[in-house]
């Protein structure tokens, strides 16, 4: 998989500003910023991440240009279980799987209510 780069869009439509000033962002790291300041849907994305709604995180980032593979890649699941949590179809309750969704997205651990290691 190559990495491309997708165009990060300004504060309109509550998307989240560039980081560091960039206009650019590289498809496949997220940016922390969104989950602090991003909204999706009308809904303020810390609120998603309080209620660990991964179904609506998940989409959020399809919205954005992530295709199912890449964020399966980026959450160490399989296009499948992604493809399954984005229709509603499996919602995500374990912590294992809640801790790899927010490393590999980069959210902020405390967002979601997980645990800071020491």
């Amino acid at each position: 998989m190559t990495a491309t780069n997708a165009r990060v869009g300004g504060t309109a439509g509550g998307e989240a500003p560039p980081a560091h000033g960039s206009r650019r962002q590289t498809r496949g790291l997220a940016d922390p910023v969104w989950w602090i300041n991003g909204s999706f849907e009308g809904r303020p994305l810390p609120d998603l991440l309080r209620d660990r709604d991964v179904c609506a995180v998940f989409r959020f980032l399809k919205s954005r240009g992530w295709s199912q593979a890449l964020i399966a890649a980026a959450t160490g699941t399989t296009e499948n279980q992604v493809r399954a949590i984005v229709r509603g179809r499996r919602r995500v309750t374990s912590y294992d799987v809640l801790e790899r969704v927010a490393e590999g997205l980069r959210i902020p651990r405390g967002l979601m209510g997980l645990a800071y290691g020491p």
